[in-house]
């Protein structure tokens, strides 16, 4: 029997060997599909991440765009507004030295030589603000005209005369009013306050 036996042994041996060898191939398939399947995870983690941090990245960059382009704004904002404040600042100086003069003789000479520049003609009205119609008399003399009306205009606020020719239809606007705001808009437009 003991022949039997060992065949018997054999046959076992020989079918656990065939066994052990499929077992050995079925670990080693099943590794190798375990490898693959954490490799493709892996390589999809890895996908998703960069995914991830490309839309973030995409959102901070817009972000920080729109947080430049919004503190750019109120830089300009700043700016405007503190050069409006700076040219209120000037013109309101220019308009105390207007007034100061207002208060001199050469105030007087001076709308004399304008009215003399223009050459006012017979039928002319010649407006004055209403704080100056006091010098109506002296203007009128020196021009000699007749038939001239010197009358108030409450519009003149700073001086200066404005002067409408009935003949021709002209108004010749001399006043201190329009001579100021022609320079506060050459001011503005010339960009005084840029470096």
């Amino acid at each position: 029997m003991d022949m039997n036996n060992e065949k018997l042994q054999k046959f076992i041996d020989a079918v656990n060997s065939e066994i052990e060898n499929k077992v050995n191939d079925m670990l080693a398939e099943a590794e190798a599909e375990k490898k693959s399947i954490l490799d493709e995870a892996e390589r999809e983690s890895q996908e998703a991440a960069e995914k991830h941090l490309n839309v973030n990245s995409k959102k901070n960059e817009n972000r920080f765009v729109r947080d430049i382009s919004k503190a750019e704004l109120n830089m300009k904002k700043e700016v405007l507004q503190h050069r409006d404040e700076l040219t209120a600042k000037v013109f309101a100086v220019v308009e105390q030295k207007i007034a100061e003069y207002r208060g001199t003789p050469k105030y007087v000479d001076m709308l004399i030589k304008k009215l003399l520049l223009i050459q006012v003609t017979e039928g002319s009205e010649i407006y004055l603000s209403p704080e100056d119609m006091k010098y109506a008399d002296t203007l009128k003399k020196a021009i000699r005209a007749e038939n001239v009306t010197f009358l108030p205009d409450e519009k003149i606020r700073l001086g200066g005369i404005s002067v409408y020719n009935k003949q021709k239809g002209v108004i010749s606007d001399k006043t201190f009013d329009l001579a100021v705001e022609e320079q506060k808009r050459i001011f503005t437009n010339s960009n005084a306050f840029a470096q």
